[in-house]
């Protein structure tokens, strides 16, 4: 299913309840890997109730058989009431978006640079103890490795762009771009963010899993210890 035609489908089912239908990060910004990365939208209603929800369930069917996730639904007042809550994912979502019906409910959200440092830190700490986790899991296993590293890297580069934005106040829609300016500034080797790139793409893995998770690692073990001196 076309996103124009998910659109037309969820347009019949809310109405006038619709207020917006917003798509957001790679397919918005232009960078998803063909075969793997989802196509995200997000609702705006007037009510999100049971009623609506229901029928929003209904009209979804064929998009997620598609294997794209179930649109993100907030209404109006949520969603302005949640920038504190959201930093990361609403900033990206400023940055990188396409209103395909109804009024822009970003313009003029305003994101706190402390609440988004804040949540980077965690964020970007949180992937570590998962990436350690995997690799203590994984017992030398190389397929395992290679999983580890292809599912976590969507969202390190969506903390990596954030994070640029941050510091220098703008950032390249595309992710990888954003992710090897801010391994300049910091003094991150990100050069094994390209290779997993590439694993998720479909391309051949590495002879040595074990040494590319080691550089991946690394890298993400330097952007967390960065983030967290930037609030001194």
């Amino acid at each position: 299913m076309k996103t124009e035609d998910f659109l037309e489908e969820i347009k019949k089912a809310c109405g006038e309840n619709l207020l917006s239908f917003v798509v957001y990060g790679s397919a918005a910004a232009g960078d998803a890997v063909p075969g793997a990365s989802d196509v995200n939208v997000m609702l705006v209603l007037r009510e999100a109730h049971m009623g609506a929800l229901r029928a929003i369930g209904l009209a979804s069917r064929g998009w997620l058989k598609k294997g794209n996730p179930p649109p993100l639904i907030f209404t109006r007042g949520r969603l302005s009431a949640s920038a504190d809550a959201f930093p990361i994912e609403l900033s990206d979502m400023q940055a990188a978006r396409k209103v395909l019906y109804g009024a822009d409910p970003l313009e003029g959200l305003r994101v706190e640079p402390g609440h988004l440092r804040a949540a980077l830190e965690r964020e970007l700490k949180g992937k570590l103890i998962v990436l350690r986790n995997s690799y203590v899991a994984s017992a030398g296993d190389g397929k395992a490795l290679r999983a580890a590293m292809t599912a976590s890297l969507p969202s390190v580069l969506v903390l990596c762009r954030a994070a640029l934005r941050l510091r220098s106040g703008s950032a390249p829609a595309a992710k990888l771009e954003a992710a090897e300016k801010l391994g300049a500034l910091t003094g991150a080797d990100v050069s094994s963010f390209g290779e997993v790139q590439a694993l998720r793409a479909g391309g051949r893995g590495p002879s040595e899993p074990e040494a590319l998770f080691a550089r991946y690692l690394g890298a993400a073990e330097v952007l967390a210890d960065a983030v967290d001196r930037w609030e001194r």
